[in-house]
């Protein structure tokens, strides 16, 4: 019989700290629940081995005491973590467990569902969050998160969770469990701020939206603004025959016949829902280009996107580069037209403009914390208005908000254009353009006419020079500043685009920026980081990855996994043995790599193709080195800052 290792200790003898990650491990004889404090670092796992085996009752107990003192998190917790917990809780078996668990996760049940089928109750002041929803990116995994903020380890699941567990790797199973309870705490870390002001919202609004994405918030305060004032909100249902018109307001007008007829077939268009409610775009607009002066545009359901590449456009002493950009510009816009759902009314208008207008009042005041708040329901609600499941679902509003705004856009455009004044770039609310000196206050003045005739409001800018790869990656340059955005961006001056973005290279990223706003050569910036973490790249792989394999796929996952141990096999050190530890190794679904001098490429472990971007030899790094490895690629990293200068339409001088 095998030996069983003893289970981890634990008494609730000392005081418990007010806040506790938790994370939930299941297999056919095995359960684990995981806990730990983010303030003291004290880990608490109690667990049962054996398919027809329960936990204790001082377990069940003790984690009652848990769950009661102390306010829990977790990742994706409220669709899983949770509702296995107090099915736990309630004494039933490891495989009883493991059915329910498989269940949600390939049997298409939903939580909700499971726990109704299996009779489990929450308690009603259950004081638990989710920080899965309120993260910025959508539909990732907590590994994926880990690779961006730099967690230490990446650990994939090591062993067939169909399977039931072998004894002699629950001490590995309990190691992967505090992997997952950390990760989720530096996810927890990195987006305090976020769960800090929902607290806050919450208290303002007397619901609980600690565990809502933005959308989510945006849906639930209006909502409860709405029953305040008697209108009960309910999820539209629209036939599948259903079709939304557009219809412009009594302004939009145009003076070229370009744009007289791109008005007259927008609006003869109708415009048809795809299976999830979302508006498609119809073929005849996707395929049209619209060229006004040198410059390029595409409408879409999004938005306006002019079509450059590789531009750059920098003041001189005859122009100067100048941005516009609407204030608040969607919902002044359906305030200003009177844009309702069709099911809620003018109420709707009422709850809305009441919060638009005290965020902007908010934001002249400079309270940040009402500003913040407020801009989550504002911008948030756009995707509710998209969504066929949601209460505020209104496809006509989306159609009439958006293509009007692409149309105002190009009533301004098409006045630059005729009067001398060059629009180099446009994107969903603003537009940047190339302005003689002499016709700054023309431009300001045809603007000006514009928002007369909308009501809407812009904002003004002037800067030294617009480098784009395209309308979504550029970087523009100010007097002592630089705005980068989107490939280019700075993950850590920008929250939301460090968590909601891939790892990759952003030493890289870092150099370019340096070299364009002060001119630091790329050598420079490269050769003095430190940063481990800003020479990785990271990407999930499906199916899984192997590294300097021969290309040849790997059919035997489960057991190739349980008999090489692997999760011990992958401990990476810097040092010289670590190619001859790892070659031919399975890494995971999640990967993380430097280019090396000494790399090879990293492959699916499903066909044996090449994983895009490790073609130039890279090495895996899936736990964090302290210190920048020895075989580093130095000169990869600046090639590479070359070739994305060169995307921005710069040429750099090498030093």
């Amino acid at each position: 019989m095998s030996h069983i290792p003893p289970p981890p200790s634990e008494s609730i003898d000392t005081p418990l700290a007010p806040m506790m990650v938790l994370d939930v491990e299941c297999l056919p004889n095995y359960f684990l629940i995981g806990f730990k404090s983010p303030e003291t670092g004290r880990t608490m796992q109690f667990e049962a081995y054996g398919e027809h085996s329960r936990l204790t009752e001082r377990d069940i107990h003790t984690i009652n005491l848990v769950m009661d003192m102390n306010t829990t998190f977790g990742y994706n917790s409220n669709k899983y973590d949770i509702p296995m917990i107090y099915y736990a809780l309630q004494g039933v078996t490891c495989l009883e467990l493991h059915n329910a668990s498989v269940g949600m996760i390939s049997g298409g049940e939903t939580p909700w569902n499971m726990m109704r089928r299996l009779n489990i109750n929450l308690p009603m002041f259950l004081d638990h969050f989710d920080v899965c929803e309120p993260s910025p990116a959508v539909m990732i995994s907590l590994k994926a998160y880990g690779t961006r903020m730099g967690s230490k380890k990446l650990q994939e699941f090591f062993v067939d969770p169909m399977l039931p567990l072998d004894p002699s790797v629950i001490p590995e199973m309990r190691s992967y469990n505090i992997n997952d309870l950390d990760t989720t705490i530096d996810l927890y870390n990195a987006i305090k701020d976020r769960i800090e002001l929902r607290v806050q919202m919450s208290e303002q609004y007397g619901i609980d939206l600690r565990s809502k994405s933005d959308a989510q918030i945006a849906e639930a305060v209006i909502v409860s603004e709405l029953f305040k004032q008697g209108i009960r909100a309910i999820v539209p249902q629209l036939p599948p025959t259903y079709t939304a018109h557009y219809k412009a307001p009594s302004y939009i007008s145009f003076n070229t016949v370009q744009l007289q007829d791109i008005l007259k077939e927008v609006q003869a268009i109708e415009f048809e829902l795809a299976t999830n409610g979302a508006l498609k775009m119809p073929e005849v607009l996707s395929k049209k280009t619209i060229k006004i002066g040198k410059t390029v545009y595409k409408l879409g359901i999004g938005g306006l996107h002019s079509q450059e590449k590789c531009l750059v456009a920098e003041s001189n002493e005859t122009h100067v580069m100048r941005n516009a950009d609407f204030e608040a510009f969607y919902p002044w816009m359906i305030i200003r037209n009177k844009l309702a759902p069709t099911h809620l009314g003018y109420g709707f208008l009422t709850v809305y403009q009441s919060i638009v207008e005290l965020r902007m009042k908010a934001k002249k005041e400079k309270n940040k914390l009402v500003d913040k708040s407020l801009k989550i329901v504002i911008n948030g609600s756009f995707g509710k208005f998209g969504s066929k499941y949601s209460k505020l679902f209104s496809p006509d509003l989306l159609l009439a908000t958006t293509i009007t705004g692409q149309l105002t856009l190009l009533m301004i455009i098409e006045q630059f254009e005729a009067h001398g004044i060059s629009v180099v770039s446009a994107n969903t609310d603003g537009l940047e353009y190339f302005c003689p000196r002499d016709k700054i206050e023309l431009a300001e003045d045809l603007i000006a006419y514009i928002e007369f005739l909308s009501g809407l409001k812009m904002e003004h800018g002037s800067y030294l020079g617009l480098y784009a790869r395209d309308v979504n990656n550029y970087i523009a340059k100010y007097d002592g500043k630089v705005k980068a955005k989107g490939v280019y961006a700075d993950p850590f001056n920008d929250a939301e685009h460090f968590l909601k973005k891939g790892l990759e290279t952003r030493i890289v990223f870092e150099a370019i920026r340096k070299y364009i706003e002060l001119g630091t050569p790329l050598e420079s910036t490269i050769y003095s980081c430190t940063v481990v973490n800003d020479f990785l790249s990271s990407r999930t792989v499906k199916g899984g990855a192997v590294w300097g394999h021969d290309g040849s796929p790997i059919s035997d996952l489960p057991e190739f996994i349980q008999a090489t141990k692997i999760t011990k096999a992958l401990t990476l050190r810097n040092d010289k043995h670590r190619a001859s530890q790892l070659k031919g190794h399975y890494l995971g679904k999640m990967v993380r790599w430097y280019y090396s001098t000494q790399g090879e490429p990293i492959y699916y472990r499903t066909n044996g193709n090449q994983v895009p971007k490790t073609g130039d030899g890279v090495a895996p790094m899936m736990d964090l080195s302290d210190t920048l490895p020895h075989d580093l690629n130095w000169q990869w990293y600046v090639d590479e800052a070359v070739e994305m200068l060169k995307d921005l339409g710069v040429t750099y001088a090498r030093t």
